[in-house]
């Protein structure tokens, strides 16, 4: 359960005007500030699991956190606002990309982090309701706004493998982080299977390897008539 965290009405004095301090970022490191947005990003992610994006109340949040509405308010002026510091907040893009010198290290160590991320109680709600909401327009918008972040420390470690020859200019670079990150997404969330580090190791492997033989070389569309 998240830790409760009581407080008087005028406990958090607001931002003086021009300076509002939103989300985690304007929490002081190690302090009170820090301490509330740590409770109500994870009662946000509790409630989330709970009801959902659409029947998602502040109210809930709040309550669950023990905190003020009007805490929460200062900080997340709108619902869409809180969701997406949440989903933020329990993102697997957050650290700086893996430097080993090898891709094929790189990207483990990318799908382990996700996978920890995942498994946690609050990423399971949070990829759940994105994985039922997604067609709510107010959803698909926070997803496809995070998924820049999201998918950068992928990208720059697949760049760099392309820089050291470990694959062929031309690799569609999202594609294979759409096939390591998909399969391991359908294993967690609707088979609901075991991803252990050796099965990690087989799609991470499959994929690589594919795409060192060309397999995943941008192709233009096919001349009319082609088979």
């Amino acid at each position: 359960m998240s830790p409760t965290l009581r407080e008087p009405p005028s406990a958090e004095p607001a931002p003086a005007v021009g300076r509002r301090r939103t989300g985690v970022h304007g929490a002081r490191h190690g302090g009170r500030s820090e301490r509330v947005v740590r409770a109500v990003m994870h009662a946000a992610a509790a409630e989330i699991a709970r009801a959902g994006y659409a029947a998602l109340r502040v109210e809930d949040v709040a309550a669950r956190a023990g905190v003020n509405k009007t805490t929460i308010y200062r900080r997340w002026p709108t619902k869409a606002e809180l969701v997406k510091a949440t989903l933020r907040s329990f993102s697997d893009g957050s650290q700086a990309p893996p430097d080993t010198g090898a891709l094929r290290l790189d990207l483990l160590e990318l799908v382990r982090r996700f996978v920890a991320v995942a498994s946690t109680p609050e990423g399971q709600g949070i990829y759940r309701m994105l994985l039922a909401e997604l067609h709510v327009p107010e959803v698909e918008a926070l997803a496809r706004a995070l998924r820049e972040e999201r998918l950068a420390p992928w990208r720059e470690v697949l760049e760099r493998g392309v820089a050291r020859g470990e694959l062929p200019p031309g690799t569609d670079l999202d594609l294979l982080v759409e096939m390591i990150r998909g399969v391991v997404t359908n294993r967690l969330f609707r088979l609901r299977g075991p991803v252990d580090a050796g099965a990690l190791e087989s799609i991470v492997d499959v994929v690589v390897l594919g795409a060192k033989a060309g397999g995943a070389l941008r192709r233009g569309p096919a001349a009319p008539g082609a088979p």
